[in-house]
């Protein structure tokens, strides 16, 4: 046992020491250099830095040469760089790791580091998710069926979990470098407390990465939804008849309540509502109640939102927007968002999507 355990300390300390050794190397600065080929009709070449899923800057700019280009420069260790052929678009990404890039966009192939060439295989196989979303989603958008809207919906929730189970497996094989980085941060919006706790744990390679700053402060809001938590009782909560109303009318009272989090003017939220709907269908005569709390802040467009999204269950809202007291106590940043509270009114799990709600509604209904 005492081998086994100092064993054990022994992986803590090379963990921790990984984790120290790169923030030390986010302190310092690499060159890069990139070139390439591109096709005709392509007369310059720009280089940004990435700050996040949506947000860039852009750092030099480049005119090709008889198809060629050749820029350098010096940014802090593992930025995450892009390349675009079109002023404000990015064609490829990658990690400022000192090597040299060679992307030639005429026949797409890439030469760098072994880091950003694994990189490029998993954003080439991301593209698939990405090409069949936008499929479904102009599919949809042209359905005049509402059936087949719905049927639509549904595909695009199915895809999206692929998407993430995808990032989510590449954040277990890259532990060790900063590439879970950059998928942490897609993903973490569809993770729960412990799951994220768990992908953004101290000793990681990546930890101390500048994209996942913001994936730190969410875990911190996590905590406060955290599972063993009392449901707060402390805001009072609007009808659409106008008739005030607070949530220990339904937890604490001897039943399972999902508290869903959603508003008219997000999308997601129009994507996962019915998988929302479809278990509380299968589950409500088992002990299950569904309490949709809006964080619209204009009356008209939630009961628009209501009638649209063809809701069975209870409605509420603060009808404050981003204001709303409910989702401050309880750290809402994004939506949709959920909160399952048992019937002793403590919760027992928090955002769950997808096939996650319908497992962890089979396991307590079992």
């Amino acid at each position: 046992m005492n081998k086994k355990r100092h064993y054990r300390r022994f992986l803590l300390l090379l963990a921790m020491l990984s984790a120290a050794t790169f923030a030390n190397a986010q302190n310092g600065t690499k060159d890069y250099k990139v070139s390439g080929i591109v096709p005709d009709g392509i007369n310059k070449i720009y280089i940004y830095k990435n700050n996040g899923l949506s947000s860039r800057e852009m750092l030099d700019s480049v005119t090709v040469t008889d198809g060629r280009f050749t820029m350098s420069g010096t940014r802090p260790a593992y930025d995450l760089l892009s390349l675009g052929t079109t002023k404000g678009v990015n064609n490829i990404q990658f990690f400022n790791d000192g090597d040299p890039l060679m992307m030639d966009f005429v026949n797409d192939s890439l030469s760098a580091s072994p880091l950003n060439e694994r990189f490029r295989r998993y954003s080439k196989e991301e593209t698939r998710f990405t090409d069949e979303f936008y499929r479904l989603f102009i599919a949809s958008r042209q359905a005049k069926d509402e059936a087949k809207k719905k049927e639509l919906e549904q595909q695009i929730a199915a895809n999206q979990e692929a998407n993430n189970e995808f990032a989510r497996t590449i954040i277990h094989e890259n532990r060790d470098n900063v590439i879970a980085a950059y998928y942490l941060e897609a993903v973490n919006g569809y993770m729960d407390y412990d799951e994220l706790a768990s992908a953004l744990d101290s000793t990681a390679y990546y930890y101390n990465h500048p994209l996942l700053t913001e994936v730190k402060a969410r875990l911190q809001m996590l905590r406060s939804r955290q599972i063993g938590k009392p449901f707060c009782n402390d805001v009072v909560l609007l009808s659409p008849d106008g008739k005030q109303h607070r949530l220990s009318e339904w937890c604490g009272q001897g039943q399972y309540v999902l508290i869903d989090f959603w508003a008219s003017w997000c999308r997601p939220c129009r994507m996962e509502m019915p998988n929302v709907i479809q278990n509380y269908e299968r589950f409500r005569d088992k002990g299950l109640e569904v309490l949709a709390i809006s964080i619209d802040d204009k009356k008209d467009a939630w009961q628009r939102g209501i009638k649209s999204f063809g809701t069975p269950f209870i409605q509420l809202s603060e009808l404050q927007g981003r204001k709303s007291r409910l989702c401050a106590i309880y750290g809402i940043s994004t939506i949709p968002a959920n909160l399952l509270i048992d019937p002793q009114g403590k919760i027992i799990a928090a955002d769950l999507r997808g096939k996650s709600l319908t497992r962890k509604l089979e396991s307590v209904f079992k």
